[in-house]
């Protein structure tokens, strides 16, 4: 409906429904930009879905090529096939035990099909053997598959991940997440006012990434967005609604003039 109203009062203004749907795709495009960003993560799925395609084709010729097996496996997690990037990358872990890589991606892809022991033990191993790997991601995806299980044990390696990297904002509002879990309200309250803090500081590309979990954290703040949203459409409309109806109110009176000057 929104959308609809949104559609119908460009097309008034402009004149044109091409016009008025451009207009309106822009200002979309506009908005996800500085907001989710979810048109460049569909632009990111279709990239990884042509270079899935050929790493393939790379591993049909060259089934030893390493780089392609855990690109392979990078995206194949991307996209949520888990159980087959455990088939891709296990080669990896076989032929090299000490490969950090293939097991960050076993760990994940092991968590994610229901092998929470060997998931666990696999990004235990990559904390041990590189704590500082892709910025502490094993600890950081360990919060974070304990908090969609309904763990409280995720107040653990959440906060030896901030005693890392204490102004990570998706990670305070995880440990946020994990207080409320494990019943601690006070210390949940806590870290959401510390996420909101710590992302009013970052950077305006950093804001960009982070606001999901910013607004996770506060989520008056999109409210009220939405609300002044909502408000300025409603008074634009009202604005455009009375001056069709001055319109022919004018005409009109313009009418009675020239007949009654003739």
């Amino acid at each position: 409906m929104g959308n609809w109203l949104n559609f119908s009062i460009l097309w008034m203004l402009t004149g044109s429904p091409v016009a008025a749907a451009a207009i309106l795709l822009m200002a979309y495009a506009i908005a996800d930009w500085y907001t989710f960003g979810f048109l460049r993560g569909v632009a990111h799925a279709v990239a990884d879905f042509r270079r899935g395609r050929r790493l393939r084709l790379v591993l049909l010729h060259n089934p030893h090529d390493r780089k392609a097996r855990a690109d392979l496996g990078q995206i194949l997690i991307s996209q949520r096939r888990h159980a087959r990037a455990i088939e891709v990358v296990k080669p990896l872990a076989d032929a090299d035990p000490h490969d950090v890589n293939a097991l960050y991606l076993l760990g994940i892809a092991c968590l994610a099909t229901g092998r929470v022991d060997q998931g666990e033990l696999f990004l235990t191993e990559v904390h041990k053997a590189d704590p500082a790997f892709r910025g502490g991601a094993a600890l950081l995806e360990l919060g974070r598959r304990r908090i969609r299980r309904g763990a409280g044990s995720a107040v653990e390696p959440l906060r030896a991940f901030l005693d890392m990297y204490p102004h990570h904002v998706e990670a305070r509002y995880l440990l946020a997440r994990a207080h409320q879990l494990a019943g601690n309200r006070a210390a949940a309250t806590a870290e959401r006012d510390r996420c909101w803090r710590e992302y009013e500081t970052e950077l305006p590309y950093q804001r960009r990434r982070d606001r999901l979990w910013a607004w996770r954290a506060r989520p008056s703040r999109p409210l009220m967005y939405a609300a002044i949203a909502c408000c300025a459409v409603a008074l634009l409309g009202t604005a455009l609604q009375r001056s069709g109806l001055a319109s022919p109110a004018h005409a009109a009176a313009d009418v009675r003039s020239q007949t009654t000057a003739r």
